[in-house]
């Protein structure tokens, strides 16, 4: 599985328009906004990535927040953001980039967010953890880092991870995946690549790249989202990692 395979799905009409429709009619989750409120102070210079058509993006500039970049790998995504942007007289910052070899220099942020399980789409481990450590280095000391995922714990998907270790202790797996919890399937929009880890497999990746863990809540606990946030995304999992050194800006 290469970045090319996983950009394929974000360039279709249909995966464009359903982004677009999420920026324009779900925005900011409820549990996105208490995270990021807390985390966040609204002076401060933030990174979004994955930003897809900017729907985190316009969203914590709708909540004040005034110096923010965003990036996405997918070229149409972010000529789309780009297009929302001007109609909005929008001053979020976009552009094209690689979450793996950001465009940016050290200590340039002091927070970054990698919402709705982006980084999980980052195709295998060790390029999601390089991924994590260009995120630190772009991010001051002291600074959060908030991004989601999905629980391959999660009761309702016991049965499906059951058959996948049976079929990878076989070695009859799908030859495209790297790693056990890899999943590129079919969906209505195409065919999507996503990584489900476990918890732990997630404070590993914090402790080897630089980050220090602070706390993790799935979303279902943070909030009670609406329906239109039920119907665009399952339940996911919020991680907070701090970078050590610096001064904590967790608000009250």
């Amino acid at each position: 599985m290469d970045s090319e395979t996983v950009k394929k799905y974000y360039r279709t009409t249909s995966v464009l328009d359903h982004y677009t429709r999420a920026t324009f009619g779900v925005g900011l989750w409820i549990s996105e906004k208490v995270a990021f409120t807390r985390y966040f102070q609204k002076r401060h210079p933030l990174l979004e990535l994955g930003t897809g058509t900017g729907r985190i993006a316009f969203g914590l500039e709708e909540l004040g927040y005034t110096d923010i970049s965003a990036i996405d790998l997918s070229e149409a995504m972010v000529g789309q953001a780009v297009d929302i942007a001007v109609a909005k007289s929008s001053k979020v910052k976009f552009r094209a980039a690689d979450a793996c070899k950001l465009p940016y220099g050290d200590a340039s942020f002091d927070g970054a967010v990698f919402g709705f399980n982006g980084m999980m789409q980052i195709p295998g481990r060790e390029r999601r953890r390089t991924a994590m450590r260009e995120i630190c280095r772009v991010c001051r000391p002291g600074s959060f880092f908030i991004f989601t995922t999905h629980d391959r714990d999660n009761p309702h998907h016991r049965h499906y991870w059951e058959e996948q270790r049976r079929l990878w202790e076989c070695n009859a797996q799908d030859p495209r995946l790297e790693d056990f919890g890899d999943r590129y399937e079919e969906t209505p929009l195409g065919m999507l690549f996503i990584h489900i880890p476990l918890r732990p497999e997630i404070h590993d990746d914090i402790d080897q790249t630089g980050w220090e863990y602070v706390s993790d809540t799935p979303r279902s606990l943070l909030a009670n989202e609406g329906a239109a946030v039920r119907e665009f995304s399952d339940d996911c999992r919020f991680w907070i990692v701090r970078k050590p050194g610096g001064k904590t800006h967790e608000l009250d």
